[in-house]
């Protein structure tokens, strides 16, 4: 494609925001609303799917969903849950599994069939719970029985420690939880604690614990969704490859997830990017310093057990693109002034939608044979009618 123009790039609504508000109107005793521009992805899609099977009512409209919890709270489904492509939708589920008396199957797509389970598996285990595996499908059977103590690891992922934060209000018994190991996506951690907030959560995070206990879940009517600022680096990748086309944007990160990340992401001679709170953006950001002056990526050591081993498949990626680098434990090294050659082969996607919008972003200049296009759709429903909008 050769775009001219100015070309307005449209994220849709933050899954990470989204999903937490979500399970913090299910546990509520009134209705929400939650207001929204563009359309869910199938993340979202698989949450709301979750929770409609334990009693919570969902009308789904265009920019407005109403969630009706159930009057006596969350029942036990009757069938499997399939959290689809979505690991935080699979560890949520996990303890609000572990409520139930009965067994629960907890199960996804192909992609989250090979991520681990194995922190809050050990979590759930240690707190009387029966857990099948560490990985999914799992089945788990409560209820957990609360204990004074209990210790988690988050040096590889926060979403265990969010999905307890998330279930913390029918605890009966006070509990402190020690967060073990180098934190990671610290941003999404305060998240979680900032959103629980506005809903009634009072506990704090104080250095490498926190202590959760009983609260009740009050809901404010009406909470708007901001854009998923973490697509935002594909925005400046587009940019950057066409330069008779200007992206335009709105840069929505009320939250300060990524706002410094993004401003070191345009800073002109950039050589290193320590990623360790924003490993999700560790692949347009490595194609964005490959057609630039080079440099390095780090402390993205955890992003090896996201949808796929970020790390690996990235340089996989970029060398079908014929884009020179060399992957470390914790990052990538990018040699730089590498513009993106049409590859010889299929590029492989890996069921993984951070590669594939990437991959589609470096085809729009120089052509590509993509495959399993469609895993976008699970953060971008919209991305590729928006890409064809560019020819």
């Amino acid at each position: 494609m050769t775009p001219k123009g100015v070309f307005e790039y449209r994220l849709p609504p933050s899954k990470s925001h989204m999903i937490r508000e979500l399970m913090l109107a299910s546990k509520s005793i009134t209705n929400t609303e939650i207001i929204f521009d563009g359309t869910p992805g199938d993340d979202i899609i698989s949450m709301s799917n979750c929770l409609e099977l334990m009693g919570v009512k969902i009308k789904k409209e265009l920019g407005k969903w109403t969630i009706e919890p159930p009057k006596n709270g969350l029942i036990a489904p009757k069938q499997n849950i399939n959290c689809g492509n979505s690991g935080t939708v699979a560890k949520i589920m996990s303890v609000i599994a572990a409520t139930f008396e009965s067994e629960v199957t907890i199960d996804g797509d192909i992609s989250l069939r090979k991520r681990s389970n194995t922190e809050l598996a050990e979590c759930l285990r240690e707190m009387g719970c029966e857990v099948s595996g560490d990985s999914f499908p799992c089945t788990i059977k409560g209820p957990m029985k609360l204990q004074n103590n209990l210790e988690i690891d988050v040096s590889k992922s926060s979403q265990p420690i969010t999905a307890l934060i998330l279930s913390s209000s029918d605890f009966k018994e006070k509990i402190c939880v020690k967060l073990l190991g180098k934190r990671v996506s610290k941003g999404y951690l305060k998240l979680t604690i900032d959103l629980a907030r506005k809903w009634g959560f009072k506990a704090e995070l104080k250095e490498d614990s926190i202590e959760l206990f009983s609260w009740n879940v009050k809901s404010p009517g009406k909470v708007k969704i901001p854009s998923e600022i973490s697509l935002y680096p594909m925005a400046i990748l587009l940019d950057k490859l066409h330069e008779n086309l200007q992206v335009k944007i709105q840069k929505d990160d009320s939250d300060n997830l990524l706002s410094s990340i993004l401003e070191n992401l345009e800073i002109p001679g950039l050589k290193m990017l320590d990623l360790i709170n924003a490993s999700d953006i560790i692949t347009p950001s490595a194609a964005l310093m490959a057609i630039s002056n080079g440099g390095e990526i780090i402390g993205v050591e955890h992003s090896k057990g996201k949808e796929s081993d970020r790390i690996i498949k990235t340089c996989e990626l970029l060398n079908g693109f014929s884009m020179k680098c060399e992957s470390k434990k914790d990052g990538i090294i990018l040699l730089g002034k590498d513009l993106p050659k049409r590859p010889e082969k299929i590029i492989k996607t890996h069921m993984d939608h951070r590669l594939a919008m990437t991959a589609v972003i470096l085809a729009t200049y120089c052509g590509a044979e993509i495959d399993d296009v469609e895993i976008i759709n699970v953060t971008h429903p919209d991305f590729m009618n928006m890409i064809n909008e560019l020819r």
